[in-house]
């Protein structure tokens, strides 16, 4: 999984050398790695003896991607329209934040969002909020502690985008989460976060069915 992790990461494509050298292993111990990965079409060797991520991973994107949307695109989208915000599920894989569903809002407009599968660099909001969800520890942060009593994280309003993020339970899509909506409107935070609360809400009963 590393390996498919770190082409991931580079969508430029790498070589073996730089394959091995992220890895920590041996040229030859690599080799032997690739070879069910390129038969399978997981991963593919471009013109230039680099290696990308082959068409084979998007059957594995869906089966992942496919309960998830099950349980929460509905709530997430009727969220969007009703508020006119992006609305956004981000998991913590392992230290990694990652998008794993979005929608925005169907009529025209300009929207905050990120798709799915984008990597999110320090945002320490969604963070925050992931922490706040979890059983109280000594070692929390003031923000943390606040964040867990109000029920939302939120930026207040940091520019021009009002963003909040409440809490998920890791059962609803198996990794720790929370669900973050980005709103150009002048709807305040706790309004935006009492819309988001009924979302959570249907979203963790659908996925305990």
């Amino acid at each position: 999984m590393a390996l498919l992790w770190e082409l991931y990461l580079s969508p430029d494509g790498l070589s073996a050398s730089e394959l091995a050298r992220r890895l920590e292993t041996q040229r030859t111990a690599l080799y032997r790695l690739l070879r069910p990965f390129l038969r399978s079409q997981f991963i593919r060797r471009g013109d230039r003896k680099k290696y990308y991520l082959g068409l084979g991973i998007t059957a594995l994107a869906r089966a992942v991607a496919q309960p998830i949307e099950s349980v929460a695109h509905r709530p997430l989208q009727t969220l969007a329209d009703e508020t006119g915000c992006s609305a956004m599920i981000i998991a913590d894989t392992d230290g990694v934040l990652l998008t794993v569903i979005s929608a925005t809002p169907r009529q025209p407009g300009m929207y905050v969002t990120s798709p799915n599968g984008f990597v999110h660099q320090g945002n320490d909001l969604a963070m925050r909020a992931i922490l706040a969800g979890r059983p109280p520890s000594p070692s929390d942060e003031a923000e943390v502690r606040e964040d867990r009593d109000r029920g939302y994280a939120t930026n207040e309003h940091d520019g021009f985008v009002t963003t909040i993020a409440l809490p998920l339970t890791a059962s609803v899509i198996g990794a720790p989460a929370c669900l973050l909506v980005a709103s150009l409107t002048a709807l305040t935070p706790a309004e935006i976060a009492g819309r988001a609360a009924e979302a959570v809400r249907e979203i963790t009963v659908a996925s305990d069915r």
